[in-house]
């Protein structure tokens, strides 16, 4: 809901938000030896991760912004991805070395190729920027179905977070789907993990969409994941909607 919000601001209230924080990160980071000192480095670290993050979220509420009035730079949401990326590697940095991470979220964040809609780039996923950072030591690992229910997202200002969680029946399978693939080969029903990555180069008709929701993504999946895990049949956790 912050991106109708934010649009509703008046264009000098919006650019002195984007200016202020700007330029209140270049202080904090400019200061870094006086701060460090005064607060400690743990203390310090965690507060520019924080600015950061403010900073981040500015840029996306600006981009969410254009993306819904069908305007903005190509591209432009990958801030959020960026910053998602970089707190991973974060964490990571500060952990013990060895540590291994399992890491949940949205297919379309840790797919490794770029997000783009009718031919126009909507950005860069996390999983791109945690593949260039860590190599072959990341792992994207999808999640789809076959059958059963998903759980689309309204827009509604009015709800928690600025939508809403409708179950929704998932329709059977596209053609040049991934889902279809797992159909086709009798795994339609049952939790399947097929390993993606000996097809790369190899697959005569690779599936070219997934799943997104109630619709379908169109991505080059055998490049954009190391492995797909399919359940035979979805279903939407009840609750949502008091998130």
């Amino acid at each position: 809901m912050a991106a109708p919000a934010w649009a509703r601001l008046t264009t000098a209230e919006q650019d002195d938000l984007t200016a202020t924080l700007a330029r209140l990160l270049l202080r904090f980071r400019a200061l870094e030896p006086l701060y460090a000192e005064r607060g400690g480095r743990p203390g310090y670290d965690l507060a520019l991760r924080l600015l950061e993050g403010a900073c981040h979220a500015d840029h996306g509420f600006r981009a969410m912004a254009g993306l819904f009035a069908g305007e903005g730079l190509p591209g432009d949401t990958s801030a959020r991805d960026s910053y998602l990326a970089g707190s991973l590697l974060w964490h990571l940095k500060r952990s013990a070395p060895g540590t291994r991470v399992v890491l949940a979220a949205h297919n379309a964040h840790l797919q490794t190729v770029p997000i783009s809609f009718d031919g126009r780039l909507t950005g860069i996923p996390m999983g791109r920027c945690l593949r260039d950072a860590l190599g072959d030591d990341y792992l994207a690992i999808g999640l789809t179905a076959v059958t059963g229910h998903t759980a689309d997202m309204p827009r509604d200002e009015s709800a928690p977070f600025g939508f809403t969680v409708a179950a929704t029946a998932l329709a059977a399978p596209e053609p040049g789907s991934v889902e279809a693939a797992f159909a086709g080969a009798g795994l339609g029903s049952g939790t399947h993990l097929a390993d993606l990555r000996p097809l790369r180069g190899r697959a005569a008709d690779p599936p070219d969409r997934i799943r997104l929701q109630g619709s379908y993504l169109h991505t080059p999946v055998v490049a954009a994941y190391d492995a797909m895990l399919c359940t035979g049949g979805s279903t939407v956790t009840g609750g949502l909607g008091g998130l």
